[in-house]
């Protein structure tokens, strides 16, 4: 078999792939809590992920997209089981048509003046009344859409994302990605005529969440052994991953005595922030960095160890840059306190990558 057939062997359908991930993660609309999750669907695409999964989300969605036409004809949206967004443009959750037609309805642009007049109540409307609030959604379901975007918008789009996601809030994206690097967009088969998407490679896909803030990142395939490409541009082979994420790392760090011991199998592995967890080593963490390794997506990876001394965490220390990576288990045990307090200096700034 030459090369060419080898490859076409191995294509399957789009479609196929995205039903198979669908029913993996359905799961992963379900919260700790027993009120519904508030989930933005940002994204309609006819991969089949959407269409597997909406109609379960629906009750308490929000489907936002640039496409109309698309948006009306959706039956969640003709049901009105489901709110539409129109965007736009597909990166910029600050603005939707709605809130433009109001202003454009208050009256008309005749000149220069009128619309500097309307540039600034349109500007002044996406920062005091954006169309996605800040922290608003649990779930964020991104179908395709950071394929349709340029390059150089992806950035800002996943920057939105991060924006409007609660602090304990997941992410799931449907990426097209690319074995090798690829320039320009390309038709894939399986989508509608005339859709050209943009295909980063795996890594520049992970390298994009990373860069806007998110943690905890998961690639998902349909297979876990040799997954199958759903298209193959030349040489280069296109697959669909599902892009797991979390948001939460991100604020001031204080000192409550507590530290993890990271189980295994590995020998050793290392967060977002580059902690270091060596397997049976009790690692000193700061109150926000264990909270974050309770639960998802690390949950049962590590063993909480709490402080008996531990304070409240309105009357903690900030945690200090200078505390050993190993805590000692006589801090756990209470037999010796903790100071965390040093000088402003020594302590862990936000941002600053030490907790």
């Amino acid at each position: 078999m030459n090369a060419p057939d080898r490859y076409a062997v191995r294509a399957v359908p789009l479609r196929h792939q995205a039903t198979l991930l669908a029913d993996a993660l359905q799961d992963r609309f379900e919260t700790e809590q027993a009120v519904c999750p508030r989930i933005l669907w940002w994204g309609i695409e006819d991969s089949g992920f959407s269409e597997q999964l909406l109609p379960r989300a629906a009750a308490s969605a929000t489907i936002a997209d640039t496409r109309h036409r698309a948006l009306r004809q959706l039956p969640v949206v003709r049901e009105q089981r489901a709110r539409a967004l129109r965007l736009l443009r597909l990166h910029d959750l600050r603005e939707d048509a709605e809130g433009v037609e109001a202003l454009l309805q208050r009256g008309g642009i005749r000149d220069l003046d009128t619309y500097l007049m309307f540039s600034e109540q349109r500007d002044d409307l996406r920062h005091r009344q954006p169309a996605a609030e800040d922290g608003t959604f649990d779930r964020l379901v991104l179908d395709l859409t950071v394929n349709r975007v340029a390059p150089g918008l992806q950035p800002l789009l996943l920057a939105e994302a991060h924006r409007v996601m609660a602090l304990d809030g997941r992410l799931l994206a449907t990426v097209l990605v690319a074995d090798e690097p690829l320039d320009g967009p390309h038709a894939i088969q399986g989508l509608q005529a005339g859709h050209r998407l943009h295909l980063p490679t795996e890594q520049a896909a992970i390298g994009l969440f990373e860069a806007a803030g998110f943690h905890g990142l998961q690639l998902h395939f349909a297979a876990i052994a040799d997954p199958e490409a759903v298209d193959r541009i030349g040489d280069v082979e296109v697959r669909l991953c599902v892009v797991e994420a979390f948001k939460g790392k991100a604020g001031p760090c204080f000192e409550l005595g507590q530290a993890v011991m990271y189980r295994g199998p590995w020998r050793e592995v290392h967060d977002d922030d580059g902690h270091r967890y060596r397997r049976g080593q009790r690692v000193a963490v700061c109150a926000k960095t264990y909270a974050l390794l309770m639960r998802s997506p690390y949950g049962g990876d590590l063993v909480g160890l709490r402080s008996v001394n531990e304070p409240p965490l309105d009357a903690a220390s900030p945690f200090d840059c200078n505390t050993p990576a190993e805590r000692p288990v006589r801090v756990t045990k209470g037999l010796v306190p903790f100071d965390g307090s040093r000088p402003p200096s020594d302590t862990c700034a936000p941002g600053s990558g030490c907790c």
